[in-house]
């Protein structure tokens, strides 16, 4: 079972995200260079067909984020929670939450939380307002800690 320090889940990012951003922002440089190459020769197409490319390469990457972006908002407040809610267990309990650690990267119910020593069920109400610590007990106790 892996779990997850406070680090990991402020730094987590999505490498795909800035894949995309230098696809869509190296295909705009190609455009405007291309283009204005197109515009100097005009009666090589080459470059006319260059443009064409890069200009749906442009398209193409741009769509793609936005219908990414809006599925990835989700995950990222959801992201974000999880981070508050390590921090209230750390104020509550009196602990850094440097100790804290949670087995999912996403808020949701059930989740498990190693706090030192001791594992603890979270049960959320419905709103997500409030939650409960329950005592658990892994029936696996290799774990692996990202941090």
């Amino acid at each position: 079972m892996n779990f997850y320090g406070i680090d990991y889940l402020k730094s987590q990012s999505n490498i795909n995200d800035y894949f995309k951003y230098i696809l869509i922002f190296g295909s705009l440089f190609f455009l405007v260079i291309v283009f204005s190459l197109y515009l100097r020769h005009r009666i090589q197409t080459k470059y006319r067909d260059l443009s064409i490319i890069f200009l749906l390469l442009l398209i193409f990457a741009s769509g793609v984020q936005f219908s990414d972006y809006q599925s990835n908002q989700a995950k990222h407040s959801q992201s974000s929670q999880m981070v508050n809610l390590v921090q209230d267990i750390s104020k509550e309990n009196d602990i850094s939450s440097k100790e804290i650690f949670v087995n999912a990267t996403q808020l949701t119910d059930g989740i498990i939380v190693k706090i030192k020593k001791n594992y603890y069920q979270v049960n959320l109400s419905a709103d997500q307002s409030s939650y409960t610590l329950t005592k658990a007990h892994l029936m696996n106790p290799s774990i692996v800690i990202n941090k």
